[in-house]
């Protein structure tokens, strides 16, 4: 990525998406930061004070998912998904773009199916008054949101698939072909 690109987004058009990249980032920070400060709480107050802290399981349960689908496009865009590279040296050219298309398609459809899953998830826990054992409260506005978090990696896989066609987003090298910086950027 150059120093003229945001989150792989040249900086003339990244002044929209900037911003929905920051937030992401805190968000998932944030998330991170309370399950660790959670926990630790939780260990202080069990071991030193034999008072633990009630409902930190699933508390950080709950951050959990929040930090997994919060990064989820983030992880998505700049193309750092963890991949097996046992094929890539045999897909060269056209069948090299070709392979990276139909992956980008698919992995749009499989997050849209994610994220009606999720919504339908969570009104069924809305209509069913579902709450959390131990602190009582309802993980049906957390499902909605992990669902909006998914709607936005579609969003955002959908705009890669269009540069893609359009020739604004290179053709990923194999991981074990290391170009030039300028090579490899999107």
């Amino acid at each position: 990525m150059s120093g003229r690109e945001i989150a792989g987004v040249p900086r003339r058009g990244a002044r929209g998406a900037s911003w929905l990249f920051t937030a992401l980032k805190l968000l998932a920070a944030a998330n991170i930061f309370a399950m660790a400060m959670l926990t630790f709480l939780d260990v202080i107050g069990r071991y030193v004070f034999s008072a633990p802290i009630q409902g930190t399981f699933e508390i950080v349960g709950l951050l959990l998912g929040v930090v997994a689908f919060s990064a989820l496009p983030l992880v998505t865009w700049e193309r750092s998904h963890i991949t097996v590279d046992l094929f890539d040296n045999f897909f060269r050219g056209s069948f090299r773009k070709a392979q990276q298309l139909i992956v980008l398609i698919a992995s749009a459809v499989t997050i849209a199916f994610f994220a009606e899953r999720l919504y339908a998830a969570a009104l069924d826990e809305a209509q069913a008054n579902f709450v959390t054992e131990d602190l009582g409260i309802s993980r049906a506005p957390l499902i909605y949101g992990l669902s909006g978090f998914s709607v936005i990696t579609v969003l955002l896989l959908l705009v890669m698939i269009w540069r893609f066609l359009t020739g604004r987003l290179a053709v990923k090298p194999p991981s074990g072909h290391h170009g030039s910086a300028d090579e490899n950027a999107p």
